[in-house]
């Protein structure tokens, strides 16, 4: 007898409204008229022709660049990692810090709690 009511209960809570909600109509586009020109704008677009634009001479002198400029070499100390510094080495570098460094146990996560602007320490 109560899964009777139950039921009911749903029905008319989930069912009905449902029923008379109200279906959206298709949304239909306003209508845009189209722009009227002014006459003051015609009148400044027709006035005024834009200007001729005038080709360069071919007697305008050319541009030269500037003579190369040299510097001589310094002679510099061959580095102790010349040759020596490779993807695997640095690979290795890398793993070798993780396993030598303090266990996260001992290194937390900072979290800073929220302090209001005004707070002195």
């Amino acid at each position: 007898m109560e899964l009777k009511y139950l039921v009911l209960v749903m029905i008319l809570l989930y069912v009905l409204p449902e029923l008379f909600r109200r279906k959206p109509k298709k949304y239909e586009y306003p209508t845009i008229p189209e722009p009227v020109p002014n006459k003051t704008q015609q009148n400044v677009l027709k006035a005024e022709p834009l200007p001729a634009v005038k080709k360069q001479s071919a007697s305008a002198p050319k541009i030269s660049m500037p003579p190369e400029v040299h510097i001589p070499s310094v002679a510099t100390e061959a580095s102790p990692w010349q040759g020596q510094l490779t993807p695997a080495n640095i690979q290795t570098g890398y793993i070798f810090a993780e396993i030598l460094q303090p266990p996260r146990a001992y290194r937390p996560f900072r979290q800073r709690a929220f302090l209001p602007p005004n707070h002195k320490e």
